[in-house]
Formats: structure tokens, sequence, C-alpha cells
């Protein structure tokens, strides 16, 4: 289906962020960032964009770096790729988490070329709008494409496409933060709030604003963690569901939770509910069975084509039954205050 040749673009390459924040000023909404490709290339031969523009950001050396600091954390530049990101030292030793996660994008050949940045950007994804250009000309356009319907919810008032990023459960409960510029400014929010909800319009990033760092603080001890990708093909297709699960254990106690739902909802979710249950209890089985239950309310996962609401809840089950399993293979003492 993305067979079609790519359609006429403009390129352009940038060789400092400078330049790329002046691109970002004057063409705005005409054209689309160009970091590995694995996305991007796919999109715009399947005419699901109208840019006009491709800015390659890979030529610029600060959008390449991978740093880290005792003090300050990890910081990787967006255009640093998943295969990178996987053979770091630092990073598979002090957040095995996040390399559980980008071992599980796509296959090797997506890992070699994909970045984290674009993995964090990923748009998100709908059976319908993901067709080409040829199957719409027989049908209204969908929310996504800028009509006035959404084909996987017929009375929705929104577009419901899921959220799909593998590494970003991972990164959410790492506490990572983002660097947005623009030109003349520059800010940092918590990666947590970057995605709005809106299938149409996923991401809290403006035309003329662009990801420059990945910010990840450093490692605390105490932490259990894992990372787990349910979809039909494993890493070859996008995840039916994702958890990203780290509890702080002291005395068979939980002092701190995370807990980090994706592809089940237009957005990411962090389970808060749930953690404020997990934290100052002791791990007991009656102690994860209401977790569980807790969990699977708060998440209320979505229905699309291939996977129902109950299919999702049924994986979200196994999932969180299979990482606490590893955690607590065999029942903790009593937890003391």
């Amino acid at each position: 289906m993305n067979t079609r040749r790519l359609p006429k673009l403009d390129y352009w390459e940038p060789k400092t962020i400078d330049e790329l924040l002046n691109l970002l000023e004057s063409l705005q909404d005409d054209l689309i960032i160009l970091a590995g490709g694995t996305d991007v290339v796919p999109m715009l031969k399947r005419r699901n964009t109208p840019s006009r523009h491709l800015v390659n950001i890979k030529k610029i050396p600060q959008l390449n770096a991978v740093s880290y600091d005792e003090e300050d954390g990890l910081k990787i530049g967006p255009a640093v790729t998943l295969r990178e990101v996987i053979t770091q030292p630092i990073v598979s030793v002090r957040y095995p988490i996040l390399v559980q996660s980008a071992r599980v994008v796509g296959f090797n050949q997506v890992r070699n070329m994909g970045t984290l940045g674009g993995n964090i950007c990923l748009d998100n994804k709908c059976t319908y709008f993901n067709q080409p250009s040829f199957w719409w000309k027989s049908r209204p356009d969908c929310f996504k494409r800028g009509g006035d319907r959404c084909y996987v919810m017929k009375a929705g008032k929104r577009c419901q496409a899921l959220s799909a990023a593998d590494t970003v459960p991972a990164l959410i409960s790492l506490g990572t933060e983002l660097v947005i510029q623009k030109k003349g400014k520059e800010k940092k929010i918590p990666l947590e709030i970057f995605y709005t909800g809106d299938g149409a319009r996923p991401h809290m990033l403006d035309a003329d604003e662009a990801v420059t760092a990945v910010l990840i603080p450093p490692p605390r001890q105490g932490w259990r963690e894992g990372f787990i990708k349910k979809s039909d093909r494993g890493s070859v297709d996008f995840a039916t569901a994702s958890m990203a699960l780290r509890l702080r254990i002291n005395g068979g106690g939980v002092e701190d939770a995370r807990i980090v739902l994706n592809s089940v909802s237009t957005k990411p979710i962090r389970a808060r509910e749930t953690e404020h249950y997990l934290c100052r209890k002791s791990t007991t089985s009656q102690t994860l069975e209401e977790a569980l239950s807790i969990l699977l309310k708060e998440s209320a996962p979505l229905s699309m084509v291939g996977a129902s609401k109950s299919v999702r809840e049924n994986m979200l089950k196994a999932m969180f039954t299979d990482l606490t399993a590893n955690f607590f293979p065999t029942p903790p003492p009593p937890y003391r205050k």
C-alpha cells in the first residue's frame, strides 16, 4: 500500500538548530521533519500529510548527541537512533527499561533508522486514516484529515486515533522532560503532558517548535521495573497494548510507583489512582489484585479494528500479572510503615 512515489517536495538540510528554527518559523504547517523517516516516508507516500517541504535534521550535531551527568542525568538528542539508544552502555546500565522498550520498536532495520525523537513524536494511528489517497477518494474526510466525522466511533466528537509509540511509557515512568525550542525561546515540559489526547493533533507542539533534547533524571536505587508490549506479530506491529511498571521497594512494601500504559487510548495513560493505591502497601496478592482492578477502571481501553476493549483489558491483566510476578516471585514479607 506504500509503493507509490513520494510527492514533489522541497528538501531542506539545516546544519544548526538556529537554521532549523528559522525554517520552522517561515514554513510552519507546510513542512514535515525527517529524522529517521520510518513513519514519515510512508505517510508521504500515502498522501496522509499535505506538507510540501521536507526538513532533514540528521545533519545537526547537537541533535545526534548522547551525554550523561551524575547530577543532571541523561541527555539524548532527538535524532539519535533507537539502535544507538540500545547499544549505549550508560543507557543499558542505568536505564534498562528504556532499552527494553526500544528493542521492541519494529525490527532491526527500523531500529537502525528510527530515532528516539521520532518515536516520541509518532503520529497517532488509525486503521481508517492510514489508508492511501485512492481509498479516501470515495469517502468523506475524517477529523484527522480535516473532516467532520470519526469512522472508529461513529458518534464521536473528535479523532479517536490511538497513541502507539513504544518507548513513551518507559520514558514517562522515568520522569522524562523534553526541551522544546522556537526562534528566540526555549522551554522544558514533562513528557507526560506533551500528549493532548486529540488524535488529530496528538502533540503539544506548535508548528514553529521542535523537540531539541530528551532529558531523563539520574536513576535512584531501589526500583524494580519492567516493560511489556503486546501485539499481533510481536515487535513488527504497532502495540495492541503496552505497559511500563516501576516500583520502588523498601522492606517488602511499595514506597513509590509508576505505571504507564500506551496503545489503549488517544494518549499515554499515567495510572495515578493505581499508583496512589499501591504506595505504602505491602505487596501481597490481595494488594496486587485490587491494584489491577483499579488499573482497568482508570485505563478505560478503547475498541478499535482488530482489538476490542475486552481484548485490551485481558492484555493489561496479563501484563500486570507477568510484571509483578517477576518482581515478587514469592510472597513478600509484611510491610512495616
